[in-house]
């Protein structure tokens, strides 16, 4: 008997309440046992009072049973696990990550071994007939497999026993002897051992890569704390550069100061010492006109002529001496330094930090709020008549444009618009920095630039400056100023004067609009890849005008 315990399912000793191998059995009156515990939490919890029923039979009981532990049970479980631990592997039950045991009936223990022959998973106790029944000992079996279907073929539902080096794939035997007959064929074992010596030399490679990148990446992460590291030591020592510069401005303010307070304090100290002898000066002619005004109305001719002899002006008085107050507080020459100083410094307030070009990624300082800085790349512009909208006229020359009511007998020409009133310049630009100003009177318009592409013909909005892919422009309407590009605008808070200037840096992609006046003052700038050739252009609305402005060096 000994011998069969371990083909005995440890099921017909388990709890139907927890599924789990009896623990203290108790056997109530209809002959079915369950934990103690189990059968006592059940009993507790159950809706009706006063009535008990078995889990399994639905049995009923008027009176609670008593639970005494089954001692016979208890032994047999007990014997039950000792055999079992001395003859079978340790077994367990599946877990969501295990592969279960095709034979267990109920909760299913972790299968131990797959049966190729059969097909099927075995955990150690349903494995004994293959290990001990001859009939089975021809049975393939092998460690367990999780995808049971990969080694299967997928025509013939058989094991993958054979490699076919023609195909580059695992077949059965069935297919060794159809589809596959002549083919170069061998066993995965040989197969195995030649591409193992394959794998070896990939690994190696792999290893000698990742190295390779290991040693990047340490690469770069040292140049990456060399870059802050520099970066931060740039910071300092710009912060110390400027920190200089206003102390020393600072310095230079404070002596300054000093010498404007010092004159005023000798200045001061000298008017002060005149108006003290003044006021004594007042003082004494006014007791002097109090005795002249009571000698006047004396009656006694004798005292009055005696008096009147010693009643002249104070020795030294006469006219008051002039007091002049010079407004030049400071040297001629350290006045001139100062003056040299402000511009500088309003020269310097005018400098910008700006990207070299799309192909340099450095940056300079340039002046682009100083005019006399953006005069040096003006570029003569003339309108181009042929792409002139016909209400649009030139009353002057080539530089002038404005609306008119009655349209223009222009010729037809591919390139004027014939729906909205615009009109392109001549000059293409490209390649390089390029400056120019507008004077406009009136209510609308926009002043921008386009590729040679945009549209002339038609109504659709798209074919106006500032409305599509291909133009930026400076818009004008309603007391208002936007900024346009691709159908976006961007109002302007700025105040404008009625002269534009426009500064178009095309290997840099920039391209500003200032408001010109005694001051340069930057309206928006857009950043962007310049692609093509750039023509200025116009758009003008009804009663309104928009002039190119003649740019000589002498405006500098």
């Amino acid at each position: 008997m000994a011998a069969a315990h371990p083909l005995l399912s440890s099921d017909q000793y388990s709890c139907s309440l927890c599924k789990d191998v009896l623990k203290e059995p108790v056997t109530i009156p209809c002959g079915h046992s369950y934990c103690m515990c189990c059968l006592n939490d059940y009993w507790d919890q159950s809706d009706t009072e006063g009535v008990y029923s078995c889990p399994q039979c639905r049995k009923t009981f008027s009176v609670r049973p008593e639970l005494n532990r089954n001692t016979v049970l208890t032994e047999i479980i007990e014997n039950m696990k000792e055999v079992t631990a001395d003859d079978t592997p340790s077994q367990s039950y599946a877990g969501p990550g295990d592969v279960p045991c095709d034979m267990c009936p109920g909760k299913k223990r972790k299968a131990a071994k797959t049966c190729w022959t059969c097909m099927m998973f075995y955990c150690g106790t349903h494995l004994q007939p293959h290990l001990e029944i001859p009939a089975f000992k021809r049975h393939k079996i092998d460690a367990v497999t999780v995808n049971l279907e990969e080694k299967l073929c997928g025509k013939h539902q058989k094991v993958l026993e054979i490699f076919c080096r023609t195909d580059k794939s695992c077949i059965c035997l069935l297919c060794a002897t159809t589809e596959h007959k002549s083919h170069d064929t061998v066993t995965p074992e040989q197969e195995r051992a030649g591409r193992q010596k394959q794998l070896a030399k990939t690994k190696s490679e792999m290893k000698n890569r990742i190295e390779e990148k290991e040693k990047t990446l340490r690469e770069m992460k040292e140049m990456v704390e060399k870059i802050q590291s520099s970066a931060e030591n740039e910071v300092q020592n710009l912060e110390e550069t400027f920190r200089s510069v206003l102390k020393s401005i600072g310095r230079l303010r404070s002596e300054v100061t000093e010498v404007i307070r010092e004159y005023e304090r000798r200045e001061v100290t000298k008017a002060k010492e005149f108006i003290d002898r003044l006021e004594k000066e007042v003082e004494e002619l006014k007791m002097r006109d109090t005795e002249l005004a009571e000698l006047s109305q004396t009656n006694d001719h004798i005292h009055f002529l005696k008096k009147f002899p010693s009643f002249g002006f104070p020795p030294g008085d006469g006219a008051a001496p002039k007091i002049t107050v010079n407004n030049d507080f400071l040297p001629e020459m350290l006045r001139k330094d100062l003056s040299d100083l402000k511009k500088s410094l309003e020269e310097v307030r005018g400098w910008e930090l700006v990207k070299n070009g799309i192909d340099d990624p450095g940056h300079s300082l340039q002046k682009l709020r100083s005019r006399n800085y953006l005069l040096k790349y003006a570029c003569p512009l003339t309108l181009d008549p042929n792409t002139a909208h016909r209400c649009l006229c030139f009353p002057e020359d080539n530089r002038n444009v404005k609306f008119e009511i009655t349209p223009s007998p222009y010729p037809d020409h591919p390139e004027r618009f014939d729906h909205w009133s615009q009109v392109l310049c001549r000059e293409a630009l490209s390649g390089t920095c390029c400056y120019w100003e507008v004077e406009w009177a009136g209510k609308q318009f926009n002043i921008g630039v386009t590729y040679k592409g945009i549209g002339r013909k038609g109504t659709t909005q798209e074919n106006v400056l500032g409305c599509n892919d291909k133009s930026w422009c400076l818009h004008y309407s309603n007391c208002r100023f936007y900024m346009w590009h691709k159908k976006k605008g961007t109002i302007i808070s700025t105040p404008c004067s009625h002269r534009i200037g426009v500064y178009l840096d095309w290997p840099a992609g920039s391209l500003s609009f200032y408001s010109v006046s005694d001051t340069v003052t930057l309206l928006h700038r857009f950043n962007t890849s310049f692609t093509e050739p750039l023509y200025p252009g116009f758009w003008v609305g009804k009663d309104s005008s928009v002039t190119i402005c003649p740019l000589n060096l002498s405006d500098q």
